[in-house]
């Protein structure tokens, strides 16, 4: 063997080590449903589970046909244009967590991080600090793809002035569910039809979302990306944003009966959607 190849399978195998010494932390890509209100449901499911064992953190990814899903302290009937939402078939949908309305699409990507509030990574930190701490890996893996990113708090990451992402978060107990959504390829004009984010009045009742210019991951690369490539460039991005290593699994038993049963009881519920 000579001295440049030994040299190259020596440092090969250093970083080879060092990934193995990684922290494991538990990856579901999950495509199961289109439903915007089932993945909330698995994504509850996740939460509790994690609060009740000593499971590693979670990353999942999910995707949903078109839907609107409100914060948990909204009313639909201000964020919401329920009209348009009828005719074009969008669902209507709400979330555990706080913060704003998003709509979605088969050209998000949205992501779900379940990890215990005392993990390094977050311990000590309060809810912004912790949303600027776990958007690293969208931050990163859009600098790998060139963008120049810029963080705005609480929760949403800019380019140009435009929002390309925004999170959100929900806390019980030891455990912190971190969301949010990457817009790659969405229908940014059916966005602005659904969503009513247009002269609030300081009287609404609940949480009213910020007005924001967005922007697709298509139209600032100026091509377009499959959503398996982001995926996987999304994937390396929070890998090297927490120094993990993704192992690959699935829902537990445990984990799909519990989903099943808050999609039934209480997120396919009009008493649920329309809560405030």
């Amino acid at each position: 063997m000579n001295r440049v190849r030994l040299t190259f399978c020596v440092i090969f195998n250093y970083l080879r080590s060092l990934r193995n010494e990684m922290e494991e932390w538990r990856f579901i890509d999950n495509h199961s449903s289109d439903e915007a209100a089932i993945n909330l449901a698995i994504e509850e499911a996740i939460f509790s589970e994690k609060i009740l064992g000593k499971m590693p953190p979670t990353l999942r990814f999910w995707q949903s046909k078109r839907a609107t899903v409100v914060g948990y302290s909204q009313s639909v009937e201000a964020e919401v244009n329920l009209k348009v939402c009828i005719k074009e078939g969008v669902e209507v949908a709400r979330r555990l967590s706080g913060g704003g309305a998003v709509y979605q699409d088969l050209g998000n990507l949205n992501y779900a991080i379940t990890i215990e509030s005392d993990h390094y990574l977050v311990k000590g930190l309060d809810v912004p600090q912790s949303l600027r701490k776990l958007c690293l890996g969208v931050i990163i893996t859009l600098k790998a793809l060139g963008i120049n990113p810029a963080f705005e708090p609480p929760g949403n990451i800019l380019v140009n002035g435009k929002k390309v992402s925004g999170t959100a978060q929900a806390r019980r107990k030891n455990v912190i569910l971190h969301h949010g959504t990457l817009l790659v390829n969405a229908n940014l004009d059916l966005l602005y039809r659904v969503l009513n984010i247009k002269n609030f009045s300081d009287t609404t009742k609940g949480v009213t979302s910020k007005k924001s210019l967005v922007t697709n991951l298509a139209e600032i690369l100026d091509q377009q990306m499959s959503m398996k490539k982001i995926q996987e460039s999304l994937q390396y991005g929070f890998e090297e944003a927490f120094a993990a290593r993704l192992v690959k699994d699935s829902l537990s038993q445990t984990e799909k009966d519990s989903a099943k049963n808050l999609y039934v009881k209480k997120y396919s519920r009009r008493e649920w959607v329309f809560l405030h």
